[in-house]
C-alpha cells in the first residue's frame, strides 16, 4: 500500500513538474512579419489633421502621393520624414470631412497602399489605401442603422471575348423575399479599376441604402460590370481605343444585359433602363446610350465627355424625344472639366435638354459619390 501510494505521489510530482517546465520557445517572427512594427496609420486626429506612418528603415526616400486621390489637398507628392528607429511620418491638413485615397511611393518605385489600413481601392495594377474624415452627420456614403440591400458577385463566360468574367449586382432591400420587378441602372466604372470599385471604394450600395430609406430614390437594381477587356494591364492587347469601346458596348447589350434580365427580376424596357458611368465609364455610357436609344431612357456621365461629334450630328428632337434625363458632372478642378464643360455647352446651344452639374474637386470619389446621389433620384418617376 506505501508503495502504491509513494508511486502515485511521485508521479503526481513528475506530472506537476512537467507542467511547470517552460515550453519551447518561439521564434521572433520575420521582420517582413513582424506586426510589431505596424504603426498606426493613417491617423485622424481631433482637429482633422491626419498622419500617416510607415515602418521602411532600409527606405532612402518615402512619399505621400494618390492617383489623385489626396493629391487633390496636398497638390504635389509629399515626402514623409523618418525617424532613428526606421519609421517614416508625415501629418497634413486640417482636412476637409470626406472620402480620401492615397499610397506611398518609395525610393522612386511604383505607388503601393498603406500596409497598416486593410480600406483599398482596388485597381486593375495594385490597390490604394482610402480613409475618412468624418464629419458632424454621416455623409451620403457612410453606413447607417437601416435596411440594407443585398451585393451580388456573379461570374458568367463571355461568348464574345473567349473568357469568364464579373459583374457585380446591387439588389434593394427586400428583394429576395419579394416578386416585384425593378428598374435597372447599369453603373459603369473608369479607367484601371475594376467591377468592384463602385461598391469596395464607391460605396455605391451603400449610398443607394441611404436614398432609399430616405425616401429619395425609387428601388432599383444596380448592374456593376468590368470595363475593359482584359484583366491584366501587360501585356496589352494591340486595340485601338475605338475598338476597345465597341467591343465593351457588344459585352454589354449581348452578354451582361441578357445574363441580368435572364436571373434577376427587372423590367426589362427602355423606360426602366438607365446608364452611368464615371471617366471612362462616362464615355462608355455616353456612347452606349446614345447608339442605343432604344434601350436606355436615361444616360449621365461623370468627369467624362463622350464623342461630342457624334452627339452633335444627333438630331436634338430624337435626343429631346428618347431621353428622360441626359445628366453630366464635372469638378471645375478635374483635368476633364473643359471637355465636359464643352460637352454640356454644345448640347445646350443644340437645345438639347441636359443638366449640367458643376461642383469643386477634381477626378475622384468624393464628386463621383455626390453625382450617383444626385443623378438616381431622378431615375424611373412616372
Amino acid at each position: 500500500m506505501r508503495f502504491a501510494v509513494f508511486t502515485m505521489l511521485f508521479s503526481c510530482l513528475l506530472t506537476a513538474a512537467s507542467l511547470c517546465q517552460p515550453g519551447p520557445v518561439a521564434s521572433p517572427a520575420a521582420y517582413y512579419e513582424d506586426t510589431n512594427n505596424i504603426p498606426v496609420s493613417p491617423e485622424i486626429l481631433s482637429d482633422h489633421r491626419v498622419t500617416f506612418r510607415l515602418f521602411v528603415p532600409k527606405a532612402s526616400e518615402v512619399v505621400l502621393m494618390g492617383s489623385p486621390g489626396i493629391l487633390e489637398v496636398i497638390k504635389k507628392p509629399m515626402p514623409l520624414q523618418k525617424d532613428g528607429n526606421g519609421l517614416w511620418s508625415l501629418t497634413i491638413g486640417p482636412l476637409q470631412p470626406g472620402f480620401y485615397t492615397y499610397g506611398y511611393a518609395i525610393d522612386g518605385g511604383l505607388r503601393m497602399p498603406d500596409p497598416s489600413n486593410p480600406n483599398l481601392e482596388l485597381r486593375r495594377w495594385g490597390p490604394t489605401s482610402s480613409f475618412v474624415v468624418p464629419a458632424p452627420s454621416p455623409a451620403v456614403f457612410e453606413q447607417r442603422k437601416i435596411s440594407h440591400g443585398t451585393v451580388h458577385v456573379n461570374f458568367y463566360d463571355s461568348a464574345n471575348l473567349g473568357m469568364q468574367r464579373m459583374v457585380y449586382v446591387y439588389t434593394p432591400p427586400g428583394y429576395e423575399t419579394g416578386r416585384q420587378k425593378y428598374p435597372v441602372l447599369y453603373l459603369l466604372h473608369g479607367n484601371g479599376q475594376i467591377e468592384a470599385s463602385w461598391t469596395w471604394t464607391g460605396r455605391a450600395n451603400v449610398i443607394l441604402d441611404n436614398l432609399l430609406a430616405d425616401g429619395k430614390i425609387k428601388p432599383m437594381i444596380v448592374v456593376m460590370p468590368y470595363g475593359h477587356l482584359q484583366r491584366e494591364i501587360k501585356p496589352a492587347p494591340a486595340a485601338s481605343f475605338g475598338a476597345d469601346a465597341a467591343a465593351i458596348e457588344k459585352e454589354l447589350l449581348t452578354a451582361v444585359q441578357p445574363f441580368v434580365e435572364g436571373r434577376y427580376r427587372v423590367l426589362a424596357d427602355r423606360n426602366h433602363r438607365a446608364i452611368a458611368g464615371l471617366s471612362m465609364g462616362a464615355g462608355q455610357s455616353l456612347s452606349i446610350g446614345l447608339h442605343n436609344l432604344e434601350k436606355f431612357a436615361y444616360i449621365a456621365a461623370f468627369s467624362g465627355a463622350g464623342n461630342r461629334e457624334e452627339w452633335d450630328k444627333t438630331n436634338p428632337n430624337v435626343l429631346n424625344q428618347k431621353l428622360k434625363i441626359l445628366w453630366l458632372g464635372c469638378g471645375t478642378e478635374d483635368p476633364a472639366y473643359s471637355s465636359v464643360k464643352g460637352m454640356a455647352d454644345m448640347l445646350t446651344r443644340n437645345k438639347v435638354k441636359v443638366i449640367w452639374n458643376e461642383s469643386g474637386g477634381g477626378h475622384s470619389w468624393p464628386n463621383w459619390q455626390v453625382y450617383l446621389s444626385k443623378y438616381t433620384p431622378l431615375l424611373f418617376r412616372k
